[in-house]
């Protein structure tokens, strides 16, 4: 089953309420992208559109951002926040809707870990910038993923019984789409992009209960973290990582930290 299946309108509310986080590295990506008034933006991967109004106030009336986002429920919320901004539901392997050359810059802030062909999305990516536009990229590369606090503490989780012997296989390679970041420079190049910066970003995360960091957990991965197990044992899973995540809870909440990587490359001007 396809990993967008799983989300809802509950879901895509909980996203829209809880993805500080998500949005204020959108913002550090759009700095390091330095976009500017009068810039033409593609959000791809938009949700709820935050990020994409955000990047509508920054290029100002001379600029224009569009969002694309393969999750229709999440684009609903992107169009009532921000009606004049054109929203499209699609996925980064097809941006058809987009015309060759088109923009100056692309985000892809916490999505490039989502998609299933990352050569054909960074194609289409190469075909809708112009010559010299840049490319943002923040994600969860495979060689920092296990040093977060929330996969290491959900894995103690899923290595028991009942869970460990009913992990739905489809749904592992759903969460499994992540890439090294060797790897990731190596796609970049290999679809003619040149590589301008690239960062590690250390994250902390607080959250007030376990129920607020399953919350975060599945509206994140529009539903696919629960999807792990058969529904028979999800209600279970649930609890116990509820209190899992409870367990650690101290004076000032529960603290997680991640760490991420933000890139920035430019299309080659001599590519065509």
């Amino acid at each position: 089953m396809a990993a967008y299946d799983h989300d809802s309108p509950r879901l895509a509310a909980i996203y829209d309420k809880i993805s500080d986080s998500q949005f204020e590295g959108g913002m550090r990506l759009a700095e390091r992208l330095e976009i500017k008034a009068g810039d033409r933006v593609l959000d791809v991967g938009c949700g709820t559109g935050r990020l994409t109004s955000w990047l509508a106030q920054r290029v100002g009336a001379a600029g224009a951002v569009a969002g694309i986002d393969p999750l229709p429920e999440r684009i609903a919320l992107a169009r009532s926040r921000n009606a004049e901004l054109r929203f499209a539901v699609g996925g980064a392997e097809d941006l058809s809707a987009f015309p060759d050359q088109g923009f100056d810059a692309v985000c892809l802030n916490a999505v490039f870990h989502w998609i299933g062909d990352k050569p054909r999305a960074l194609a289409e990516i190469h075909r809708v910038l112009r010559p010299g536009g840049r490319v943002g990229i923040t994600t969860s590369p495979k060689d920092l993923y296990w040093m977060a606090s929330m996969p290491a503490l959900c894995a103690s989780v899923f290595a028991t019984s009942p869970y460990l012997e009913a992990l739905e296989p489809s749904a592992l390679e759903v969460m499994n789409r992540h890439l090294t970041t060797s790897e990731l420079l190596g796609l970049l190049s290999e679809q003619h992009f040149v590589l301008t910066e690239l960062h590690v970003v250390r994250r902390q995360q607080r959250f007030e209960s376990g129920e607020d960091v399953v919350d975060f957990a599945d509206a994140s991965s529009f539903g696919n973290f629960l999807q792990l197990v058969p529904e028979r044992l999800r209600a279970a899973l649930r609890a116990d990582l509820v209190a899992a995540f409870d367990a650690r809870k101290g004076a000032e909440g529960i603290q997680l930290r991640s760490f991420g990587g933000l890139l920035v490359a430019k299309r080659e001007t001599n590519a065509s």
